[in-house]
């Protein structure tokens, strides 16, 4: 396993690489960073090359945050490992990521994983677990980053089911310097219409994960022309690290299948 740091536009990325094979990228959630794939590095590096990055603005990554480049971020990942092509694990946030990657490079994309990703469409319509992000960027941009912080960790996708996964949870939340929240003028992901996505895909959420990402969930498998649909049981939106053995299963599963 190496920890290293990759030159990116506007400062690097920092990430965690592992084993060899068939690459594997895994695209932790907001707030969070690759801390939260910990479960699945120990696993899959075993048969495949995992790279799990910390995003553009989040963990120990330099480079500003800004969703519009993190696909270019990821295929910059895949040139460093020399690797043509990977499976993408998108996780909420970072599952526009992963479809931006997929639309943006059919080429390099085995696969794509989108776990507790929002997406709204006519089945999905009302976002009621919607994230307060203005109210938590005027926290943020008023000193008052330890208050934004204590919303969220009560926040329904924010709930964990262990205490190995509160733990992990914690401790991300607690590194968090909210450099997304404070920046003049965030961009946002590219709109990608699932449609257009030809590479297979795994919609997973936790069956605990809230109403309205489970409906996203199901809503986004209809969307995606090759798309299978999955729940993990007793576990929320963190499913990976509230539920492990289960989650790994499943995405052993579905790798040996696009194999």
């Amino acid at each position: 396993m190496i920890e290293a740091d990759l030159a990116v536009d506007g400062g690097a990325l920092s990430y965690t690489q592992a084993g060899e094979g068939r690459p594997l990228v895994l695209l932790h959630g907001w707030t969070l960073d690759r801390r939260m794939w910990g479960p699945q590095v120990a696993e899959f590096s075993h048969t495949h090359l995992v790279i799990a990055p910390d995003r553009r603005g989040f963990g120990r990554s330099s480079a500003p945050p800004d969703l519009f480049r993190e696909a270019d971020d990821v295929a910059r990942l895949l040139d460093g490992a020399h690797a043509a092509r990977a499976v993408v694990v998108g996780m909420s946030q970072a599952g526009r990521v992963a479809l931006d990657f997929a639309h943006r490079f059919p080429d390099r994309t085995d696969a794509i994983v989108l776990q507790g990703a929002p997406f709204a469409a006519p089945s999905a319509p009302a976002d009621e677990d919607a994230i307060p992000v203005a109210a938590y960027a005027a926290l943020a941009r008023a000193g008052r980053l330890a208050e934004m912080k204590d919303q969220w960790r009560t926040h329904p996708l924010m709930r964990t089911s262990t205490p190995e996964a509160e733990a992990c949870a914690a401790a991300m939340l607690a590194d968090y310097a909210g450099r997304d929240l404070v920046v003049e003028a965030p961009s946002q992901a590219r709109d990608v219409d699932p449609a257009r996505v030809t590479a297979p895909a795994l919609v997973i959420t936790g069956a605990r994960d809230t109403p309205w990402r489970r409906r996203a969930g199901d809503a986004l498998a209809l969307a995606l022309p090759e798309a299978s649909r999955t729940e993990i049981d007793g576990a929320g939106h963190l499913c990976n690290l509230c539920a492990p053995a289960a989650y790994n299963d499943v995405l052993a599963h579905f790798l040996r299948l696009t194999a």
